[in-house]
């Protein structure tokens, strides 16, 4: 894996609007900026600030890094570039998901499923059966259904309201499938609906998550974003964790860390 040590500067190609507080850059390609699914970049705004942001889509061209809009002062100031403008991006960070077996499922809370969009059509690339779960509150926040069936995936679609597919949530439509003919479930959002989902994988199949937590550096110098007890580092030896790994993790699906390091509740953050 090759990583920038400084930001490149890169243009915006094309912004996509996904929902009312989602968006998609589409940016020309860093050099040398090859990421697999499950790595994220860290992307820099010129005297504003530095933020990690997972990779929804790359090709030879181009790369997409889909955002929700928090209402700080990051995310703020990107919602107001347009095309053209330019942002610095390094990396890319992280270890990325491991695809393995020829029949996964994908489990999507929210704006998760962006990075899992990009894992589902390198899945498909090699013809491997991919089922994904989404879940959104409504038929409106619900992200990137039609690009998951134009690239021949199933797609189970849920909400809290009911507006559009199941209601409930994606754990409710998880246990009704055949866990154990699966090789791996792969899952993204909240961190209480993933420890959901591993403890429905429990011995039944592999498991794999990709966690969430406040990152300076990216590269794992600042320790920012050390997990407790074990002292792994979500930027370094993350984002993505096996079944095997969380289960060693005793702030997963608990709580995590604010900015002074003070611990947070995880069901306070969502």
């Amino acid at each position: 894996m090759h990583t920038i040590n400084k930001p490149e500067m890169t243009e915006i190609k094309e912004i996509i609007q996904e929902n009312q507080n989602t968006k998609t850059f589409v940016l020309n390609k860093p050099t040398d900026f090859d990421p697999k699914p499950g790595q994220f970049a860290m992307v820099w705004i010129p005297r504003i600030d530095q933020k990690p942001i997972s990779i929804s889509d790359a090709n030879n061209e181009t790369i997409s890094l889909t955002v929700f809009k928090r209402g700080g002062k990051f995310t703020t100031k990107l919602f107001e570039l347009k095309p053209g403008n330019k942002l610095g991006i390094q990396g890319p960070y992280g270890n990325g998901f491991t695809i393995q077996g020829n029949k996964i499922i994908l489990v999507a809370g929210g704006y998760g499923i962006a990075p899992l969009y990009f894992l589902a059509k390198e899945a498909k690339k090699q013809n491997i059966e991919v089922t994904v779960i989404a879940g959104a509150k409504t038929k409106e926040l619900l992200l990137f259904e039609q690009k998951i069936k134009n690239i021949n995936a199933k797609f189970i679609a849920c909400t809290d309201d009911g507006s559009h597919g199941k209601k409930g949530f994606v754990t409710e439509q998880l246990k009704e499938l055949q866990l154990e003919n699966y090789s791996a479930v792969y899952t993204v959002g909240p961190e209480k609906m993933m420890l959901a989902v591993k403890n429905l994988c429990k011995n039944k199949t592999k498991m794999f998550a990709s966690l969430e937590r406040r990152m300076k550096c990216g590269f794992g110098v600042c320790g920012s974003c050390a997990l407790d007890d074990t002292g792994l580092r979500v930027c370094k030896d993350g984002p993505v964790f096996d079944d095997n790994t969380l289960e060693k993790i005793k702030e997963f699906g608990e709580y995590s860390r604010d900015s002074t390091g003070k611990k947070v509740m995880l069901w306070l953050c969502f």
